[in-house]
């Protein structure tokens, strides 16, 4: 599966764009080829063996302490395998400012919202960065799907609170770094993992690897199926990922990433109205399963990333990737209801780190440039109740992006740091017509401005820090967005232009006898908020438009026990005061209205516990407040508590290990929505969660040798 694009550069098959990708590949090849050879000269002098390389979300190794900005790092525990593995949001729990939408829905994607950016998403996700393994995971545009991130893999997750732009451009709610399982130290390691739920959940995973000398190799793939407890909702999906690392010299190292995620079924059962849910609230939309609603995907991607060690203190690493995706969807309506595409992404990053003194000061200065490339070869199709039917839209979407970037952080005195950095993104959109039955819609736009940050920390001790950080924030609408135009069926929505945000944080953290805490409060200011909605002609479709002027205040905080006799607690609280300051539509005022998709207050709380003689549990409670779900604020959805109990029992037996789990998700039984459609058409905005439910599993690992 995973040499599915070599074979294609290797049929010849190239287009303009995949001759461009494979020139850059080969650039890096040859780049990673010389540098190695290089670092391999006899007269080149040793240093220090570098770790293995983990980018974080401030694009170098750097210790929360030094970083002026709301952050989160989420590591592995033995509790995380024993969760469902579905959905990205179980790895991430308890974490404030963050909040998870849509685990049920597979057509729609998992949608995350930071300090309410996201929340505009109507699928996938939307003002928030995403790498992993240091790949982009965020397409050229913006955008970003998670369908091929499995939870199951995620070793560790670095997650950014507030404005990154910065440094990775285009994103104003933050930055989601992950890092996938690396290769265990034996030579040999094999762990097989079995998930059985209600609604027919199955979910079977198989991770393979080890270390031999300075090669280090994990191997993983996983087959995910359901019924779904809603009608029309069931799915089923393969992932595989390979991941292989080389240490190519005392100085250097090179990663190599293959990945392949294939999804044949997954059927949508559509938002209901609020009196629908309260008749039945498993029923699906009457339209999607008249239109047969769902999508099937297939997805491949590769990508290399090597770092070598110029001199001590300097660091130079290039990274490339390749992607490729082919979506089919039915849309629940007839006019151009059947929508495919062909996509195509390819990119380069390049960065140089500097470790030096700057009046007699330690001083870090990071500088490099990212490029990427997205091609895509859409069409939609009338949608005659489930038969494609007529074409009435054909077009070449191109979208290039290119960012220089700078960071740099200096130690100025004892106990304070000042950083700053600065970053140019330039978009350029293109649209070539291939369908003009209607008239020519091909045409080019272009939009770039600069983004900049700057923030200090001060260490009131060794443990503790107050830090505050101010940053500007673009954000250019997706192709997606641009593309849907309210007007017409093809070309850019004229009237949508990208949004800016200027950002103010303050923040206290600190470790204190093993109790671990952090506070921020924040103020934004954004001007073109882009707000989805929908029109009663196609209900299920998203349009997009920009709102005058917005504000944003909001506490987030968490607090984090030491372990006490196998005992270990978090909690975590938001407190979400989002308003729109200018806004009119139909000639109405909103301003003063509420954000819709974010409630005002969550809460969450989670106990763990490990017994000696290898019993464990886990709790976790949930707290969703009321929130508008439209921009009128005419609608609402109802507060909600959740709960999961996770149980156990571990053993471990001369290099074997394994562990029997049983858990029930909603341990309240809560009649919930656990998605929401924004200014959804005919008041359908409510997708209802499943009642109380239980899984449970079985995992081993096992050291061959």
């Amino acid at each position: 599966m995973f040499f599915i694009p070599v074979a294609h550069f290797c049929l010849g098959r190239f287009s303009r764009l995949r001759r461009v990708i494979y020139y850059l590949i080969v650039l890096t090849g040859c780049m990673i080829i010389a540098f190695s050879a290089w670092a391999q000269k006899p007269e080149t002098p040793q240093s220090v063996i570098l770790n293995p390389i983990n980018i974080t979300a401030t694009r170098s190794e750097r210790s929360p302490e030094q970083i002026p900005n709301s952050i989160t790092q989420i590591t592995r525990t033995p509790q995380h395998s024993y969760q469902p593995g579905a959905t990205l949001d179980e790895f991430a729990r308890s974490t404030p400012g963050v909040f998870f939408q849509n685990q049920f829905n597979f057509t729609q994607d998992l949608r995350i919202a930071i300090r309410g950016f996201g929340a505009r998403s109507p699928f996938g996700v939307r003002g928030i960065q995403m790498r992993v393994d240091g790949i982009p995971a965020t397409l050229p545009d913006g955008q970003t799907q998670l369908d091929s991130i499995d939870p199951s893999l995620i070793e560790r997750m670095d997650i950014v609170r507030g404005p990154s732009a910065a440094l990775y451009g285009n994103a104003s709610g933050g930055m989601i770094d992950i890092t996938t399982r690396e290769a265990p130290p034996e030579k040999f390691v094999i762990m097989p993992r079995q998930v059985f739920g209600q609604y027919g959940y199955l979910k079977s995973e198989l991770f393979v690897g080890g270390r031999q000398g300075n090669f280090g190799y994990s191997l993983y793939g996983s087959h995910l199926q359901q019924d779904g407890w809603r009608d029309h909702s069931a799915m089923q999906n393969t992932f595989s990922q390979a991941k292989l690392n080389f240490k190519t010299s005392d100085d250097s190292d090179l990663m190599l990433v293959f990945r392949e995620f294939y999804s044949p079924l997954s059927k949508d059962p559509g938002a209901l109205t609020n009196a629908e849910v309260q008749a039945n609230p498993r029923q699906a939309s009457a339209r999607n399963v008249q239109y047969n609603a769902g999508e099937e995907i297939r997805q491949e991607e590769m990508g290399a990333r090597f770092r070598h060690r110029l001199s001590a203190g300097k660091e130079f690493s290039v990274t490339t990737h390749l992607l490729h995706r082919d979506f089919q969807s039915r849309q629940a309506f007839f006019d151009g209801g059947q929508v495919q595409f062909d996509r195509w992404v390819g990119g380069m990053m390049m960065q140089f780190v500097n470790d030096h003194m700057l009046f007699n000061r330690p001083n870090r200065f990071l500088a490099g440039v990212d490029y990427g490339i997205q091609n895509d070869d859409r069409q939609r199709f009338n949608n005659n109740f489930g038969v494609r039917s007529a074409l009435n839209l054909s077009q070449i979407e191109r979208v290039q992006s290119t960012g220089p970037f700078f960071r740099n952080e200096w130690n100025i005195k004892d106990k304070l740091d000042l950083v700053i950095g600065g970053r140019w993104d330039w978009l350029n959109y293109q649209v070539k017509d291939q369908f003009k039955t209607d008239g020519n819609q091909s045409g080019s736009r272009t939009v770039s401005q600069a983004s900049g940050s700057a923030g200090l920390v001060y260490h009131l001790t060794d443990q503790q820090q107050i830090y505050t950080h101010v940053a500007s924030v673009f954000e250019a609408p997706t192709t997606t967005e641009l593309l849907n135009n309210p007007a017409g069926r093809g070309g850019f929505n004229p009237n949508l232009n990208a949004q800016t945000s200027l950002s103010n944080e303050l923040g206290f953290r600190g470790n204190t006898a093993g109790f671990q805490y952090d506070t921020a409060v924040f103020f934004i200011r954004t001007w073109d908020e882009i707000t989805p909605f929908e029109l009663p002609s196609s209900p299920g479709r998203a349009f997009f438009r920009n709102a005058g002027q917005s504000r944003r205040i909001g506490v987030e905080t968490r607090l984090a026990t030491p372990e006490w006799k196998g005992l270990r607690g978090e909690v975590s609280y938001t407190y979400s005061d989002f308003e729109f300051e200018k806004y009119v539509v139909n000639d109405v005022s909103l301003k003063g209205n509420i954000f819709p998709g974010i409630p005002t207050h969550r809460w969450e709380g989670l106990v763990r516990y490990s017994h000696p003689f290898g019993f464990f549990g886990q709790v976790h409670v949930h707290r969703v407040g009321e929130f508008y779900v439209n921009d009128v604020n005419t609608a609402t959805n109802p507060a909600y508590n959740l709960g999961q109990l996770l149980a156990g029992w571990e053993l471990k037996r001369n290099g074997i290990e394994g562990s029997v789990f049983v858990g029930i998700n909603n341990l309240f039984d809560a009649q919930y929505n656990a998605n929401t459609r924004i200014n959804a058409a005919l008041g359908r905005y409510y997708e209802p969660g499943p009642p109380l439910n239980v899984f449970g599993g079985i995992r081993f690992r096992i050291v061959a040798f």
